[in-house]
């Protein structure tokens, strides 16, 4: 009997030893990146896939966040505090424990495969104080022997200093041993006088898919903590209830009165397409329409067709669809009578009947239906503006209810306004501006307000100009800080994949104080753009080439990675600031932005996006004014190319 208690035990553990399986992100380290404790592993975190954390190990206090940004390259970030290292003199008066930021880098040469090694190079701190700065080489491999373990064996220079080496061995699927050698060099390491042992050891425990915490034993002395969540960009929180179309008393009325195109309108109009048109001009169908309810325009488009199942045109033989923005023609899409049968019936897929439709983008073509006014859409949201690292205090906010205004007029025009109203503010700044006439670098005096502001009161026209070219221009008090004019006009090459443009501003610096007071200076703008997305992984790439508004001139470059409308990016701009002085010169302006669907938090689908950006120093060199609308955004998801990239995605 013992001795069958005995088999059936390892019968009954053996089997978790089998299903574990080396994951690419198996740990995040008590940096932010991928690793073990302390060392790195050849290891990424997944493609489109954020992570975000806190780890401390005396005196180390982190919050990091890194992601996959394309398939083998992981970027992140991380803010480390320094218990016992206080920053209390001068003008520093108040700021606390020392702080540092840090950005990392990994790219894995070779993924793992059964019989090779994952092969992996990267920086940790390359940018900035360089603090924790180390370039490393590493190998990992997944071994199932005895034991199933990550073992892991690299070299590096800076902090981790020379070579290292360490496991994870698995003991369950949700409980693994960690072990690793790591030579810290303690002279360049802040903080730390005295490290007992070069071997660390950990536990991790990963309760569920999306959450990770690693308790360790560091340094001989110390005991750390670490816990991490992973989400994969763009994946809805919530099942999504798909709006159907669905047929009504009414609608069989019109039918039977032969007053299709009606039907037709008002079945649009239940579907959130709004200002639709519908008519027969010789033998081509004409639907025009705006999407207000979908993410992806392709999800309109299905919706749209879905319509064809109960109404008939006879003599039609082509069907020309118009998408709008709003009541401005963007893009034209033919589509032959028969290949929509075809696609009813099953016999083409969405995506091959977008291959063989034809497109015209900026059409020339006037929207039947003239739009005078539409009904204004108000908008309220709460709102939280940071301000870092500035001597008084590392984290400032502004937390505040913004109340927004749309109206579309006239077809072209766009006229928007944005009330701020601040709920608890405890921004300021001992530092000055770093110009007699500053660009950016008195941001602190425009956020520091405690009293209602006006952020945006601005008027916006917009219209096709000729053939894939379209223009926008914007007037008024176009954002917090400055009151002028300015615009773009893009032109869309070939699918509209890739677009060239022009661009500039002219514009006077507002009052901090006064509402609608402006000041007596000015500033302008002038650039040439450029903008390519490439379809996988998806990625956006803009470029501008000019005059900033301080006068320096160069070149911005922004990059960006998209998973399901989740937006992840970063610009770096250099420009020949040898003109100027202080912290403005030989800085180049740089910074990192998120874009957030919020389709992923409610149960239907939304064309709305949360956006929050962050730049490590404020500057004034580098600088291009703000605008209510991004023409170039406005237009993109409306393109062909992007039509037929999304044809798979649902509502």
């Amino acid at each position: 009997m013992k001795k069958f208690l005995k088999i059936s035990r390892v019968a009954i553990f053996l089997p978790f030893f089998m299903l574990v399986k080396a994951n690419a992100n198996e740990i995040i380290s008590n940096f932010g990146r991928t690793g073990l404790l302390v060392n790195p592993t050849a290891y990424t975190i997944k493609d489109g896939h954020l992570s975000f954390g806190s780890s401390y190990v005396y005196p180390y206090f982190r919050v990091y966040g890194n992601v996959g940004f394309f398939p083998g390259l992981e970027l992140g970030g991380t803010i480390t505090e320094i218990r016992d290292i206080y920053i209390n003199s001068g003008r520093w008066q108040g700021y606390g424990y020392y702080k540092d930021k840090a950005f990392f880098a990994k790219y894995q040469i070779l993924p793992e495969t059964d019989k090779f090694p994952a092969i992996a190079v990267g920086w940790d701190d390359f940018h900035g104080t360089k603090l924790f700065e180390t370039k490393y080489f590493v190998v990992t491999k997944y071994i199932d022997t005895g034991l199933p373990q990550n073992v892991t064996i690299g070299y590096a220079k800076g902090v981790l200093d020379g070579f290292f080496f360490g496991s994870e061995t698995l003991l369950h699927p949700k409980l693994s041993f960690i072990f690793e050698y790591s030579p810290l060099k303690e002279e360049k390491l802040k903080g730390i006088s005295n490290i007992k042992s070069k071997y660390n050891f950990g536990l991790k425990f990963q309760p569920l898919s999306w959450l990770q915490t690693v308790v360790s034993y560091q340094r001989g002395k110390e005991v750390g903590v670490n816990v991490s969540i992973d989400i994969p960009m763009g994946k809805p929180w919530l099942p999504h209830k798909p709006k159907y179309f669905l047929l009504t008393k009414e609608d069989v009325k019109l039918i039977k009165e032969n007053k299709q195109t009606t039907f037709f309108e008002k079945a649009l109009e239940r579907l959130d397409l709004r200002y639709p048109k519908v008519y027969i001009s010789g033998n081509a169908l004409v639907i025009e329409y705006s999407n207000e309810g979908y993410f992806y325009e392709t999800v309109a488009l299905k919706k749209v067709l879905s319509i064809f199942k109960v109404v008939y045109f006879p003599k039609v033989k082509n069907v020309k669809i118009v998408l709008k923005e709003k009541n401005i023609p963007v893009t034209e899409v033919t589509i032959p009578g028969y290949l929509i049968n075809e696609y009813l019936t099953g016999k083409v897929d969405i995506k091959t009947l977008l291959n063989d439709a034809t497109y015209s983008i900026a059409p020339n073509y006037r929207p039947l239906n003239d739009q005078i006014f539409s009904s204004p859409s108000f908008k309220g949201s709460l709102k939280l503006r940071t301000f870092l690292n500035d001597p008084s205090g590392a984290f400032k906010y502004k937390l505040s209810y913004d109340v927004g205004v749309k109206e579309y007029f006239l077809d072209n025009f766009i006229f928007q306004g944005l009330v701020v109203l601040p709920l608890k503010n405890n921004i300021s700044s001992v530092n000055s501006p770093l110009m007699e006439k500053p660009v950016r670098s008195d941001i602190d005096d425009y956020l520091d307000n405690n009293h209602p502001d006006v952020s945006v009161l601005s008027v916006s026209y917009v219209s096709p100009l000729f053939s894939k070219t379209f223009i926008g221009v914007s007037a008024g008090y176009n954002e917090l800080m400055f009151a002028g004019i300015g615009g773009d006009l893009i032109h869309f090459i070939g699918d509209g994949r890739f677009a060239v443009g022009v661009g500039g501003d002219w514009v006077r610096k507002r009052d901090s104080e006064r509402i609608f007071k402006l000041k007596n200076y000015s500033f302008y703008d002038a650039y040439l753009s450029a903008h390519y997305t490439m379809k996988y992984p998806e990625m956006n790439f803009s470029v501008k080439a000019g005059r900033f508004l301080a006068g320096d001139k160069g070149v911005r470059v922004e990059v960006s990675r998209v998973v399901k409308g989740f937006e992840v990016g970063f610009w770096y701009t250099y420009s020949d600031t040898s003109n100027f002085t202080g912290s403005n010169k030989d800085y180049h302006d740089k910074g990192v932005f998120v874009s957030i669907p919020l389709r992923m938090f409610k149960w239907k689908d939304t064309r709305q996006v949360g956006f929050y950006s962050l730049s490590p120093w404020t500057r004034d060199v580098g600088q291009l004014a703000g605008r209510p609308i991004d023409l170039y955004r406005m237009m993109q998801k409306k393109m062909p190319f992007y039509l037929r990239d999304k044809s798979e995605e649902r509502e």
